[in-house]
């Protein structure tokens, strides 16, 4: 036990230092509730560091057992920056779009970045809850309910793989909550569609199995969804501004955390981009709309899409 406070203690020496050296801190942060039922608060600090390299790591993660009103977020948060000495050196923090969230950022002195890819995953649960695949995606999640229920219809389910030869691998059950489940889903089934409809043709069952057709929209839909795993991987920020000078900003993009160089204040956090264009010498570095990433990643040729998308771009800021 004292090695491992020894191992604490030397760590965030460590960050301290950084923290210190630092002349601008972005925060991100979020509340998450463990397998337990307890809620923690978890708070990371991005800083580019005298390397020119960019530096993220927790400052903590923490219980809380207060409600998760806007008022003792913020009061939270604040907590946070003063226990390491950097609330004069946070110019941006980073959540996700909930109301709570977002009331809690007003209350304090930084800019609030939301989240794209939180606002990104919220428009495809929405779409996802009233368009023409949804005959089709209850069917599927009905059969994969029948075999994560069932250890012994799994274990034929990996008999039929195996005489296929196929790898052995489980149905996979969306989650409204998790990001990318329902195009996990579909390709799960899609690639052992066979597989499935064999083992469920030894069984006694009341499902209603998936025709031709419905598989062709859900080849449709995997299409459609595929573009959003790599602008929704679950990062707590797809934008992350960081301030260097009062006149230079850096802004970050995962998954591999490119630095783009921008003179003077960020792009504002309403205005609609997807990404914003390499920059040339001698001129002013500009940004694209958000509109052609998402409509092609959801093309006209699915109408019921069309509205919800611009309800989104109408009312929520980007």
């Amino acid at each position: 036990m004292k090695r491992i406070h020894q191992l604490y203690s030397d760590e965030r020496t460590a960050k301290e230092k950084l923290l210190a050296e630092a002349s601008y801190v972005a925060l991100t942060g979020d509340h998450w509730t463990s397998i337990s039922n307890h809620n923690y608060l978890g708070v990371t600090a991005h800083l580019i560091d005298r390397g020119w390299k960019l530096k993220s790591f927790a400052l903590t993660v923490s219980k809380t057992v207060t409600r998760h009103y806007a008022d003792a977020c913020a009061e939270q948060f604040d907590a946070v920056t003063k226990e390491w000495e950097i609330e004069n050196k946070v110019t941006t923090i980073g959540t996700d779009s909930a109301r709570n969230m977002v009331a809690a950022a007003r209350q304090l002195p930084f800019d609030h970045i939301p989240c794209a890819a939180h606002m990104l995953q919220r428009t495809i649960t929405a779409c996802l809850e009233d368009n023409s695949f949804g005959t089709a995606l209850a069917k599927c999640r009905k059969i994969v309910g029948h075999f994560r229920h069932s250890p012994a219809s799994t274990e034929e389910l990996h008999q039929q793989q195996t005489a296929l030869g196929q790898a052995r691998e489980p149905l996979v059950q969306d989650v409204s909550t998790r990001w990318n489940s329902t195009l996990s889903m579909i390709s799960r089934y899609l690639r052992n569609h066979e597989a499935v409809n064999a083992t469920l043709a030894t069984q006694k069952h009341k499902l209603a199995t998936l025709t031709n057709p419905e598989c062709d929209k859900l080849q449709k839909l995997e299409a459609v969804l595929e573009p959003c795993k790599f602008s929704c991987p679950g990062s707590p920020a797809v934008l992350l501004p960081l301030r260097l000078s009062p006149d230079h900003w850096i802004l970050v993009f995962p998954p591999h955390w490119t630095p783009l160089f921008l003179p003077g204040p960020p792009v504002p956090a309403w205005t609609p981009r997807s990404c914003l264009d390499p920059p040339v010498p001698g001129q002013t570095p500009h940004y694209t709309s958000c509109s052609p990433l998402l409509h092609s990643c959801f093309p006209p040729t699915e109408p019921l899409f069309t509205p919800t998308i611009k309800h989104f771009h109408s009312s929520q800021p980007w």
